[in-house]
C-alpha cells in the first residue's frame, strides 16, 4: 500500500502534488478537531444530564409518593370521621333497589358526610373525588357526577375485593372505568378501603378514593434546557399508568424496554427507541412495589448545541481550505507553470514529436533543461535517421535472403518429383504436383504483397506439403486444423513454410521411422497462434540455449529468419517460441497480433 502511494504521488504533476499537500494539511486538522470537540462536548454533556436526571427523578419519586399517601391520609381521615356519625352505625345492612334509594335517603345524614369528605379534600387537594357507599347501599361523594353507573360500581370486581378485605388499603390500578368517576375518558387510579367501627369492628361502609392522571403527570419537569420525551411510570405488568403524552397512557411498553427497566432498580442506559434514534433512558423503583418511573431524552436533542459548534468549526475550516487551495493555486502558477510547459514538450518527444524545439523563455534552471533536452534532440534526431536507414536495409536484406533460401531449393526438388512421376508413368500424379506447384508460386509472390490472410498461408502450405509427402510418402504425413475464425486475418506471407520445411529436414528425416505433422491455430487474447508440431527426434539441449541466448548463434536460418521478420513487423513482444524435447518432438509456436484481411468464401 504504501508503495502504491508513492508511485501514484510520483506520477502526479507538480501542481497536483502541492494540492495535495495542502489538502491534508488543512483537512486532517479540521476534521480531528471537529471529532473531538465533538466527543468530547457530548461526553460532558450527558454525563451531566446523567445526573440531573437522577437528582430529578428522585424529586418527582418523592413528589409522587406524596400523593399516594395523601390519598391513604384522607382514607384514613375519613374513617375517623364516619366513626363519629353514631346513626351511621345504626344502619342496618340490606338490600335496596336502586331506584328506591333516593326515597330512603336520610338527607341529614348525607350532608354531614359529603361535608366531612369535602373538608378531606381541602386539606388534601391531589385527590381528585371520593365515594362512600353505606351498608343500605347509599352513595355519599364529593360530585354528583360519581353517582353515574352506581349499579356497575356495586357489582365490579373491585367493589368485591374491598368488600372482601379486613379494612387495609388497597390500591386498583390505572384504568378508565364508567363508574365513581367524575370523567370516564380520564384514567384515574384508586385506593379502596373497608370502613369499620373502631370499637366494635363492625362495617359501616365502603371508601374509594380517586386521583387523576393529570396529577401524577403535572409533577413532570423536564431535564435542564432540554425538552425530553416526558416521564411516565410504568406498572408490574409493563403498562404506561401515567403519562406526559397522553396517547401512551395505558399501553404496554415495548418488550425490549421492558426487559431492560426490569433487570435492575436503577436503570441509566442509552439505548434505541422504536423509531432507531439513541435515547438515553432512565428508570427508578419508588412508591407501589414495582412501579418505575421512566424517562427518555433523545441524543439527537441533547447534542444538538454540540452539533452547532461542530458545524462552525467545519464552516470556518471550509474557509481556509478554500485560501489554502487558491494559495496552491497560485504557487503553482509562479513555480510549476514552467515545469508544466517543460514537461509537455518532453512528453511530445515521448511521443516521437522530435522535431520541434522548445522555446526557452528564461535563464533559469528551467532554461538550462531546456536548451540541454533541445540539444538532445537534435542528436536523436540524426541517430533514429540513422537507424531507420539501417533497419531497412536489414530488411530487405533478410527478406530477399529468405526467398532466395526457400525458392530454388523448393523449385528443383518439385521439377525432379514432375520428371520421376512423368517417367514412371504416374502422368495423374504429376498433373497434381504440377498444379501444387504452381499454387505454390501464385501465393509465394502474390504480386508483390508481403502480408496475405491466413487461408491464403494455409493453402500455400497445403500446396507445400502435398508435393514433400509425395517426395517422402513412407516418410510422414500431415494434418491441419485452423478454425474458420482465423482464416481471415493476416500473417506474414511464407511464415509457417520454412517451420515445416525445418520439421520435416531437421525432425523427421533424420528420425528413421514414420512421423506426423500438425499444424494448428487458437487465439489468446489479442494475438493469434499457430503452431506446427513434429514427433521427430527434437531439438538437442545445447542447441536450444544457443536459440535462447544468442541471436548469432542461432544455426536454423530458416526459424530465426522467421522470428526476425515477425519481430520486424509486429515488434519483440512477437515471434515464435521453440519447446523440443530430445526424442520427443517439437512444438514451434508462431504468435502475432490480431489482424483482420480482406475476407473470402470457403
Amino acid at each position: 500500500m504504501k508503495t502504491r502511494i508513492v508511485n501514484w504521488f510520483r506520477s502526479q504533476r507538480i501542481q497536483n502534488k502541492i494540492i495535495a499537500i495542502y489538502f491534508p494539511l488543512v483537512v486532517i486538522p479540521l476534521l480531528l478537531l471537529s471529532v473531538l470537540s465533538y466527543n468530547i462536548n457530548t461526553e460532558a454533556v450527558i454525563k451531566k444530564t446523567k445526573k440531573n436526571m437522577l437528582d430529578e427523578s428522585r424529586l418527582i419519586t418523592t413528589r409522587i409518593d406524596t400523593i399516594l399517601s395523601n390519598a391513604e391520609s384522607f382514607s384514613n381521615i375519613a374513617m375517623l370521621d364516619l366513626n363519629k356519625e353514631t346513626k351511621l352505625k345504626t344502619l342496618e345492612p340490606k338490600e335496596i333497589p336502586y331506584d328506591e334509594l333516593q326515597t330512603n335517603e336520610d338527607y341529614v345524614l348525607r350532608n354531614q358526610i359529603e361535608n366531612k369528605l369535602d373538608f378531606a379534600m381541602l386539606i388534601f387537594h391531589d385527590v381528585e373525588s371520593a365515594v362512600f357507599i353505606d351498608n343500605n347501599r347509599n352513595i355519599y361523594s364529593t360530585d354528583p357526577k360519581l353517582n353515574t353507573g352506581t349499579l356497575r360500581g356495586l357489582a365490579s370486581p373491585m367493589f368485591h375485593a374491598v368488600e372482601k378485605s379486613n379494612g387495609i388499603h388497597l390500591w386498583f390500578p390505572m384504568q378508565r372505568r364508567d363508574y365513581w368517576v367524575m370523567d370516564k375518558q380520564n384514567p384515574v387510579i384508586t385506593i379502596g378501603k373497608k370502613i369499620l367501627d373502631t370499637e366494635t369492628m363492625d362495617t359501616l361502609g365502603y371508601l374509594f378514593v380517586n386521583i387523576n392522571e393529570k396529577t401524577l403527570s403535572s409533577v413532570y419537569r423536564p431535564v435542564g434546557p432540554v425538552q425530553s420525551n416526558g416521564y411516565y411510570i410504568v406498572d408490574s405488568r409493563g403498562t404506561i399508568i401515567s403519562s406526559s403524552d397522553e396517547e401512551r397512557l395505558l399501553q404496554s411498553l415495548e418488550p425490549d424496554k421492558r426487559e431492560e427497566i426490569t433487570s435492575q432498580e436503577t436503570v441509566l442506559e442509552e439505548m434505541r427507541s422504536m423509531k432507531g434514534e439513541k435515547v438515553l433512558l432512565t428508570a427508578m423503583q419508588f412508591g407501589k412495589p414495582d412501579w418505575k418511573l421512566i424517562n427518555e431524552i433523545p441524543l439527537k436533542e441533547l447534542t444538538r448545541e454540540t452539533r452547532q459548534v461542530t458545524s462552525l468549526i467545519w464552516i470556518v475550516g471550509g474557509i481556509c481550505l478554500l485560501f489554502a487551495l487558491i494559495g496552491a493555486f497560485i504557487l503553482s502558477k509562479s513555480i510549476a507553470a514552467p515545469i508544466i510547459y517543460l514537461a509537455k514538450h518532453v512528453k511530445g518527444i515521448r511521443d516521437e514529436n522530435i522535431d520541434r524545439p522548445i522555446d526557452v523563455k528564461s535563464n533559469d534552471e528551467i532554461g538550462i533543461l531546456g536548451s540541454g533536452v533541445n540539444t538532445m534532440l537534435g542528436r536523436v534526431n540524426d541517430l533514429l535517421i540513422k537507424v531507420k536507414e539501417e533497419q531497412q536495409q536489414k530488411r530487405e536484406y533478410e527478406l530477399a535472403l529468405i526467398q532466395e533460401q526457400i525458392k530454388p531449393h523448393f523449385f528443383y526438388n518439385s521439377l525432379d518429383l514432375i520428371y520421376v512421376l512423368c517417367k514412371s508413368g504416374e502422368s495423374e500424379e504429376a498433373g497434381k504436383a504440377t498444379k501444387a506447384l504452381a499454387d505454390f508460386y501464385r501465393i509465394a509472390l502474390s504480386n508483390g504483397k508481403e502480408i496475405i490472410t491466413v487461408r491464403e498461408e494455409i493453402r500455400n502450405l497445403h500446396s507445400y506439403l502435398y508435393i514433400q509427402s509425395a517426395r517422402y510418402s513412407d516418410l510422414f504425413d500431415f494434418q491441419i486444423q485452423i478454425p474458420n475464425e482465423l482464416l481471415n486475418y493476416t500473417i506474414p506471407k511464407l511464415t509457417l513454410q520454412p517451420l515445416v520445411e525445418n520439421a520435416i529436414y531437421h525432425g523427421l528425416k533424420e528420425k528413421g521411422s514414420f512421423g506426423h505433422i500438425t499444424i494448428e491455430g487458437f487465439k489468446q487474447g489479442d494475438t493469434m497462434c499457430i503452431s506446427v508440431k513434429d514427433d521427430g527426434i527434437g531439438f538437442p539441449a545445447e542447441r536450444m540455449k544457443h536459440w535462447h541466448t544468442s541471436k548469432e548463434e542461432r544455426s536454423s536460418f530458416g526459424l530465426s529468419s522467421v522470428d526476425e521478420r515477425i519481430k520486424l513487423y509486429f515488434g519483440d513482444r512477437y515471434g515464435i517460441r521453440i519447446h523440443s524435447q530430445l526424442g520427443e518432438g517439437t512444438d514451434i509456436t508462431v504468435e502475432i497480433p490480431l489482424m483482420n484481411g480482406d475476407k473470402h468464401d470457403d
